[in-house]
């Protein structure tokens, strides 16, 4: 296992650091920024374009955060600034937040694998691993402890360049065929997924990471990222109520191959 994430962690503890999201003095995440991460989920895949399929089925999304201003310094901070101290704040959160979901991310009663978005190499060995591993450990965490047994379960492999910086159709694009699961597969037949992201953007990540899960006769129900970005112009809103809110509603037949 590589320490270097929980190294920097420990290094904060020693030395001067400023809040991820406003530069705060003498604090590494203060209040105000952690609040936003700290809301009731919501849904959010009407956000991105990217995420429904030939068959026009839209894949649940469930987010705590727009991701502007200082919810976006946090996240680019953790993953782009070497601010690994954040990980243990941001997997609590996340904890939370699966553990207020109850049975509405994944069917009841049914156990379900957390799988987190994979990372290319080159993203892995600049931050001393795949960072969302530790967010879908955390979603596990929450869910068995709200009752949905769920373990974190990091399958899948990616090929290809980093996304920051790409367009809509550019991510779509660079993801083409690059996400696969590792191995046959035979551990995913018949069970029900949620993938987990920190970012929803074009949604082709996680586009991405369906298509793969399910070719391998997995039913990925639905996905959860810490924060999802607004399209120009729109302003935060609530998730609509007359959408269904439980995963059972969403999925209701055999994955089709």
């Amino acid at each position: 296992m590589d320490v270097r994430p929980w190294g920097h962690a420990l290094a904060g503890l020693v030395l001067p650091v400023q809040c991820a999201g406003c530069g705060l003095d003498d604090v590494a995440w203060c209040a105000a920024c952690r609040r936003p991460f700290e809301a009731q989920p919501r849904r959010c895949e009407e956000r991105a374009g990217r995420l429904d399929l030939l068959d026009g089925s839209l894949l649940p999304v469930w987010t705590l955060a727009d991701c502007v201003g200082p919810a976006r310094e946090t996240v680019v901070a953790w993953k782009d600034r070497a601010r690994y101290d954040l990980t243990m704040h941001l997997a609590g959160v996340a904890r939370v937040a699966a553990g207020r979901s109850g049975g509405t991310w994944v069917p009841a009663g049914v156990p379900a694998l957390v799988v987190p978005a994979p990372s290319t190499a080159a993203a892995r060995r600049r931050r001393g691993g795949n960072l969302v591993d530790a967010l879908a450990q955390a979603v596990a965490e929450g869910l068995t402890a709200a009752g949905s047994p769920a373990r974190d379960a990091p399958v899948l492999a990616r090929r290809g360049a980093d996304q920051a910086g790409l367009g809509a159709r550019a991510r779509g694009t660079n993801l083409a065929g690059r996400v696969r699961v590792r191995g046959d597969g035979r551990d995913l037949q018949g069970r029900a997924v949620l993938v987990v992201d920190d970012v929803l953007t074009t949604g082709a990540t996680i586009a991405a990471c369906r298509v793969a899960l399910e070719a391998s006769g997995a039913r990925v129900v639905g996905a959860f990222t810490l924060a999802s970005t607004p399209p120009p112009g729109a302003t935060a809103r609530p998730a609509d109520p007359q959408v269904p809110t439980r995963a059972e509603d969403w999925w209701s037949g055999p994955v089709r191959g």
